[in-house]
């Protein structure tokens, strides 16, 4: 059961992320995880700390969140708090994310890597508009390509 201080903590965090005021973001999101450790939510919050840094362009510190998130919750699942056409294991978006960090550094090696760790997460995806589904495992293909091509 969740509690309102919980869902709280982190639609303010998600509000202030969506706003691209990413350091109140990361507040709340610390906050979450510092008040409420045994809540389910305390994955996606990781998860969302590293996307606030990659969003900075601080793409080692966004790495070190979400490989935290990873080894921590490897089971942890999308929470559907946070917008609900995200489905599947946190681990997956973790994973993607990571990928687009390491592009980001021009670290081809690296997000080649976390590309083909994809391969274990094909029941985890985005729910698109149309009601196409297309695994996180399809979006690091895709962005991987755009960026090899762009770089070639």
């Amino acid at each position: 059961m969740m509690r309102d201080k919980e869902i709280q903590l982190f639609s303010d965090g998600m509000n202030f992320a969506k706003d691209e005021l990413f350091f109140d973001a990361i507040t709340s999101l610390n906050e979450l995880i510092i008040q409420f450790p045994d809540s389910e939510l305390i994955d996606d919050a990781i998860y969302n700390i590293g996307l606030c840094y990659f969003n900075m362009n601080q793409f080692d510190k966004a790495i070190t969140y979400l490989n935290k998130c990873i080894v921590e919750f490897p089971d942890g699942v999308i929470s559907v708090l946070t917008g609900g056409n995200e489905y599947g294991r946190t681990a997956a978006k973790c994973y993607y994310a990571i990928m687009n960090c390491y592009l980001g550094l021009g670290k081809i090696d690296d997000a080649k890597i976390s590309l083909n760790k994809l391969s274990n997460y094909r029941e985890s995806y985005l729910l698109l508009e149309n009601g196409e589904k297309i695994t996180y495992e399809k979006l690091a293909i895709n962005a991987y390509q755009v960026f090899r091509n762009q770089n070639n």
